[in-house]
């Protein structure tokens, strides 16, 4: 038997999530940024996509022109020019802007390692009562 022990230098590690960003809640009509923190360790970035309520609204793909891609979804109003990578703002919000929102980012060959995570999302309105005696 022949056994090979690895170094430290040996062991690969590959895509790992950081940390994804959802407000619990916001106020209707309120923006919001949602953010998604990763670590490619030695593989490259093949995209990063955003889902809402397992509908995808957003792509980034280094290799399109232009990389950042928005589809209409009810309630995701995606600003392109302030999104980059996994970061998306989203400039309102209303009432169907509510749900659960899922980042997942995916690495290059040879891995195509993919790693996901959700956070739900509530928005909130004021309601105003007047009281009359």
């Amino acid at each position: 038997e022949f056994l090979e022990l690895l170094s430290a230098e040996d062991v690969v590690y590959g895509l790992r999530l950081q940390k994804v960003e959802v407000p619990t809640a916001v106020r209707r009509g309120d923006p919001v940024w949602l953010n998604c923190t990763y670590d490619l360790e030695s593989d490259d970035l093949y995209s990063v996509k955003w889902y809402k309520n397992n509908v995808e609204f957003y792509r980034y793909l280094p290799s399109d022109d232009p990389p950042g891609q928005k589809y209409d979804l009810l309630g995701v109003y995606v600003n392109l020019s302030q999104s980059k990578l996994g970061n998306v703002y989203l400039s309102s919000s209303d009432l169907n802007t509510e749900g659960t929102y899922r980042c997942e980012v995916s690495a290059e060959a040879p891995s195509f390692q993919t790693e996901r995570a959700e956070r739900e999302l509530q928005v909130y309105g004021l309601v105003w009562f007047e009281f009359r005696a």
